[in-house]
């Protein structure tokens, strides 16, 4: 089992990749269509957000030491950090947020302005920017405008106001000395000095000035509807593709041949397309209505001389052979492909035996409109013998009619074209001690040296353990499946099963392709097949 779930989890391939999109088109379609029409609310509803934004440049100046001789303000070594600690102010710092309060006039509190404004650096260089956001654009330009001029009034204030200390300290040592020592060399550096800082107070510019000033905005940063489409159309893509795959991992459904035959191990031998309409639930199909015989489907046609090629392959050295065809669950073709697989060796020219082993709920009498009052129960009951039993099928009636004989035709290969059956009987009490008897074991070997193709219709395996009871019997065992239907899960269960009682499956038939428009759809309650394979209950008419 280990095996099976590292090949059922292998990589999807680009084959895969294509036929979830092809099988599952409309998750993508409606996950698009949910997001576009989501952000579309979303940017219809919104209150449109306008942005402005001041340049300022950061230049450092360095009159101090041009002046003085000495640097009188103190700089971080790194010029981010000088940077980032001016930006922080501009936010941060109350009494710029109150001057801006001021010099617009405006009925927002501090608080209320500083929220409009973010300042971000450009990386690499010394610009800072100013933004501020507003419903109403005007206003984003004068608050991103007032917050700059306040921020370089502040940074004016701050660099004076170092200034203004260093030249009251020079004031004090002026105002120390005697007339005499005012003219000696010393006072007259001092004096200056003092001079210096006068001129050095007034060109203080904060290091900082305006690069460009903010512009009404004619266009809303928030929604910006044209690309919030386009990157919804982008995003329902990306997320539908996603949920469609999520989906399609999460869908235990077995979908294709190939993944049928790496959860069976065995070969798929035939493909059969969907050819069947199902009837509603509660109304009972009726003969036509089922995909049996080639006339009226001559698409099975070919699926059936392919499967009957495939196990010419099987037991070569006998002439006779004896197959089995069961499924894992009810609903899946098995006895379609029962029917259809026996139609196919006769129109080879075959002497066809076919047996519904199916005591429980049977169908192949419905199916070819023959007797079900005498059958395989009475066999097994010892109350007939196999002769008497045997039903002629009139094969032409399923054929194309080019197949068919014609009136007076005396072909030898056409008369060989010979297919009998063994119906049910009726329905016995105790069908599983009657199938594993020996009897039904003298059965198929005196059918198998009668006929030179034997085909035993079972239960499905999954419900009884009928068609384990017959399988020895058999040269090999064909198991059914329908695509879209069944799953992996019981596939698994079925290769169990037939694995530990060492039986030989030889293949597959995959049941419901889609080779052709349209699936074999059905609806919950499959498993109340189960109900029809208890003991004593008849079947329902």
């Amino acid at each position: 089992m280990a095996e099976l779930e590292a090949e059922a989890q292998g990589g999807v391939g680009l084959e895969d990749f294509f036929r979830v999109l092809r099988e599952r088109w409309w998750v993508i379609v409606v996950t698009v269509a949910v997001v576009v029409a989501a952000v579309a609310a979303w940017s219809l509803t919104t209150t449109p957000i306008y942005r402005a934004t001041t340049d300022l440049v950061f230049e450092r100046s360095r009159l101090d030491t041009a002046l003085l001789g000495v640097q009188l303000f103190t700089y971080e070594s790194d010029q981010t950090r000088n940077i980032q600690t001016a930006m922080a102010a501009v936010t941060r710092n109350k009494s710029i947020a109150e001057g801006v309060q001021v010099q617009l006039n405006s009925q927002k509190s501090p608080h209320e302005l500083a929220e409009m404004v973010t300042a971000t650096a450009e990386r690499n260089t010394n610009v800072v920017s100013i933004s501020a956001e507003s419903p109403d654009p005007g206003e984003a330009a004068a608050v991103a405008n007032a917050f700059a001029d306040q921020f370089i009034l502040y940074r004016q204030r701050a660099a004076r106001a170092t200034v203004i200390a260093a030249r009251e300290v020079i004031q004090a040592q002026v105002n120390s000395l005697s007339p005499t020592d005012l003219q000696s060399d010393y006072g007259l550096m001092l004096q200056e000095k003092l001079e210096t800082l006068r001129i050095l107070e007034s060109m203080q510019t904060g290091d900082f000035n305006v690069l460009s000033r903010a512009e009404v905005p004619t266009s809303p940063v928030v929604p910006q509807t044209e690309r919030n489409l386009v990157l919804a159309v982008v995003v329902g893509l990306l997320v539908g593709v996603g949920l469609a795959f999520l989906a399609d991992r999460l869908d235990k459904r077995i979908k294709n041949e190939r993944m049928l035959e790496t959860e069976m191990g065995v070969p798929v031998l035939a493909a059969v397309p969907a050819v069947e309409k199902l009837p509603r639930r509660g109304k009972k199909a009726n003969r036509s209505s089922r995909p049996v015989g080639f006339s009226g489907h001559p698409l099975l046609l070919e699926s059936f001389r392919t499967l009957r090629s495939s196990l010419q392959y099987f037991s070569v050295d006998k002439r006779h052979h004896v197959w089995l065809v069961t499924s894992g669950l009810p609903e899946e073709g098995k006895t379609t492909v029962t029917v259809n697989l026996a139609l196919s060796f006769a129109l080879s020219g075959k002497k066809v035996i076919l047996v519904e082993a199916d005591l429980r709920r049977p169908l192949i009498h419905d199916y070819l409109g023959l007797e079900q009052s005498q059958g395989l129960s009475n066999v097994l009951a010892g109350t007939k013998k196999a002769p008497d039993v045997l039903q002629l099928v009139r094969a032409d009636e399923f054929l194309p009619p080019e197949s068919r004989r014609q009136p007076g035709e005396v072909d030898p290969r056409l008369l060989q074209r010979n297919l009998y059956a063994i119906t049910s009987g009726p329905l016995p009490p105790n069908p599983a001690e009657l199938l594993a008897s020996e009897r039904m074991g003298h059965l198929l070997h005196e059918l198998a040296q009668l006929a030179d193709e034997v085909i035993i219709d079972t239960p499905p395996v999954l419900l009884v353990s009928d068609a384990l009871v017959l399988a020895p019997y058999a040269d090999g065992v064909i198991v059914t499946a329908r695509m879209l239907a069944t799953t992996w899960t019981e596939v698994r269960e079925v290769r169990t099963l037939f694995e530990r009682a060492e039986l030989k499956v030889v293949g597959t038939v995959a049941v419901g392709t889609k080779h052709g428009p349209g699936y074999y759809r059905r609806g919950y309650g499959r498993y109340g097949y189960a109900y029809g394979y208890g003991y004593g209950h008849p079947v329902k008419k």
